[in-house]
């Protein structure tokens, strides 16, 4: 058996200080939206499939569209890498471990079975955030990043990557995601999968979790007494 864990939401308690730092990003571009929003909108997917839909976004809002065509364009080059380095400093002062978490990894390493984490986050972010919640010491050399395959979640790339370097079949892999998008990755992949579901949970990715196969856990304890 191999345990994959998606990273942010999943390992470290990160998404709502991300979705927040995007509102704040988007809201000089006439862009209002709330972290809820932002989770709907971008929870799970990748940094490219994000900027499409930024570029959506702002495209027709003040006062975005009255800037000169080559000021929008320096500004879409750029905006993605001005949100990374806000997350950060965000990250900077301090990033929670998610509840169990620790407990459940010590537990792997108990009964001396392999795990890894996967996320369509940047090497450097996994870093960041893993470190600032004292949970990188798990994760030495076993991390995986999008930016390691052509194609990041919701394709099974990434999955199947981190499944080949540790050396399981992916029906020998257990994936816990809390993102849509990572829950058809896993799907697509041939594993089995975990959905993290806290009681915070929106309805509607509770429901998108379920169709792509899930079966749910609200906290980390129920998955610890599985494995």
């Amino acid at each position: 058996m191999l345990v994959i864990f998606d990273c942010d939401g999943v390992l470290v308690d990160t998404e709502t200080i991300g979705a927040q730092v995007l509102c704040d990003c988007l809201a000089p571009l006439g862009v209002n939206v709330s972290v809820s929003e932002v989770f709907a909108l971008f929870r799970g997917k990748s940094i490219a499939v994000c900027a499409q839909q930024v570029a959506a976004l702002i495209a027709d809002n003040e006062p975005y569209c009255s800037w000169p065509e080559a000021e929008r364009e320096d500004f879409a080059t750029d905006f993605w890498a001005r949100v990374q380095v806000e997350t950060l400093r965000a990250f900077e002062k301090g990033v929670e471990p998610i509840a169990g978490v620790q407990a459940l990894l010590q537990h792997l390493q108990k009964k001396q079975i392999p795990f890894c984490v996967a996320s369509n986050g940047k090497h450097e972010k996994m870093q960041l955030s893993l470190g600032m919640s004292g949970l990188a010491e798990f994760f030495p050399t076993n991390r995986f990043s999008a930016t390691d395959v052509s194609e990041g979640k919701p394709a099974p790339d990434l999955f199947l990557l981190a499944a080949k370097t540790m050396g399981a079949a992916p029906s020998e892999c257990v994936v816990v995601e809390d993102s849509p998008s990572g829950a058809r990755a896993a799907r697509l992949a041939g594993m089995k999968l975990y959905g993290y579901c806290p009681a915070e949970t929106d309805k509607r990715t509770r429901e998108q979790l379920l169709v792509e196969g899930a079966s749910l856990i609200g906290h980390m304890h129920e998955l610890q007494q599985k494995l």
